[in-house]
């Protein structure tokens, strides 16, 4: 059970507000430091306390002082304006601590007892029960689906753009997906064996699936170790979920560039739901076609 102390929680909090702020290097430490240690009453002392981490993180050797003061002056309390917190004419650290308090703990800590919940329904469920959970999440799509490359008359291959329901086993094909926005593409498959990969990113298919602008992306993509996808010989339903984030996903087990496809367990899945349900800013879509 989650407690609702903030005290119990203080830590925690103050690092997931730095992360939602888009606080790094010296500005996060400004940030935390100073909410969190309010026991120091003066900048000159937490300035002394944190001087070795401060000119580390800093490009040049500064005055200290001035540079927790500055973190505060020029990045974080113009972040958080952005984020609803009225200066009122005062620009003080503890009015900024009242506010989070306040206002948005209250937010984080409903957010943190749903994901808990969650957390704890996710935790009872099969592998096939966490697929069926992210397929209940995602919404079916017609703007992604297989696509059999044919020979041209200059003899090079170009796609069937009609994307088709039943394809037979063997065939060569190329997957799309019509990305409305830009982002990072992260594709998972079940296949028709009811084995789960992630297919994106990866060596083999895509090992850079960060595109910039909306358009028709075709996997494997260019670069990938492979050119088409060589569907199973075994009959059966093929699903496709595709995750379309502003980021790659902070999910460690994603596979790097030069890394093949993640057999996925059940605690990929788990992880993927729980990151996703925090993530308002993400697009899930599910298809699925048979290979008969």
């Amino acid at each position: 059970m989650v407690s609702s102390d903030y005290k119990d929680n203080e830590k925690e909090f103050l690092r997931a507000m730095a992360v939602k702020f888009c606080f790094s290097g010296n500005t996060e430490l400004a940030f935390f430091e100073r909410l969190y240690n309010t026991n120091v009453q003066t900048w000159e002392q937490l300035a002394e306390d944190l001087k070795p981490q401060l000119i580390e993180n800093a490009k040049e050797t500064k005055n200290v002082v001035q540079l927790l003061k500055d973190c505060w002056n020029n990045n974080i309390y113009s972040s958080l304006t952005k984020h609803g917190y009225q200066f009122n004419g005062k620009n003080k650290w503890q009015f900024v601590r009242k506010w989070l308090i306040e206002v948005k703990y209250p937010e984080w800590l409903k957010e943190k007892q749903k994901l808990e919940g969650l957390l704890q329904r996710l935790q009872l469920l099969t592998i096939s029960g966490l697929w069926e959970e992210l397929r209940f999440r995602a919404v079916s799509t017609n703007k992604m689906g297989p696509v059999i490359p044919k020979v041209s008359d200059m003899n090079m291959y170009t796609p069937d753009s009609n994307y088709r329901s039943t394809i037979p086993p063997g065939t060569e094909i190329k997957f799309e997906v019509q990305l409305e926005r830009p982002g990072y593409l992260t594709l998972l498959e079940k296949g028709t064996t009811g084995e789960f990969f992630c297919l994106s990113p990866s060596s083999l298919f895509a090992p850079y699936p960060n595109f910039k602008e909306a358009s028709k992306v075709l996997l494997p993509m260019e670069g990938a170790s492979i050119e088409f996808f060589e569907l199973s010989s075994e009959p059966g339903v093929e699903e496709i979920i595709v995750a379309i984030a502003p980021e790659r996903p902070k999910l460690d087990w994603l596979p790097k560039p030069d890394q093949e496809p993640l057999q996925l367990q059940g605690k990929h899945l788990q992880e993927f739901l729980v990151y996703f349900e925090c993530e308002s800013d993400c697009t899930l879509w599910y298809m699925n076609y048979k290979v008969v």
